[in-house]
């Protein structure tokens, strides 16, 4: 399973919203992620011991979140910005694991399809191609 050109414009169709509000849509997946999975909320010093209610709204919060939104340079330009990749991989070598990295893709692909209008099967399959790209590119 490899993302092909389909995939990268299947995803593009879908992505204006993250776009337009990545600050929303990060919140939401790392909300998420922290929900479902509460022992990866301190690999993030920042954001460890925090509670939800806390999280909520939080400037710092939000701008992380923001990150997970990079992901929009990689989809329009099908590659990776190599000084995103690197400094994700410098700064967070034990979160960036396969493991990891496969669960917060997995969130990504569902809060699209929660919040997305029409992001069917079809653009989850594509964003699921995608984000193994991105993976792959990270080394991870």
């Amino acid at each position: 399973m490899c993302a092909c050109v389909e995939d990268y414009k299947k995803v593009l169709s879908f992505w204006e919203p993250v776009k337009a509000n990545p600050k929303y849509y990060g919140e939401i997946i790392f909300q998420r992620l922290f929900e479902t999975h509460p022992d990866v909320q301190k690999l993030f010093p920042k954001f460890a011991g925090l509670s939800k209610e806390q999280l909520q709204n939080n400037p710092d919060f939000q701008a992380h979140g923001e990150t997970v939104c990079k992901l929009t340079e990689f989809v329009q330009h099908q590659k990776a910005d190599e000084s995103f990749v690197k400094g994700l991989a410098k700064r967070r070598a034990s979160w960036h694991d396969k493991v990891n990295f496969r669960i917060i893709s997995e969130i990504i692909v569902v809060v699209a399809a929660e919040k997305i209008d029409g992001f069917g099967t079809d653009a989850q399959t594509a964003l699921k191609n995608v984000l193994k790209a991105f993976q792959t590119g990270m080394g991870a």
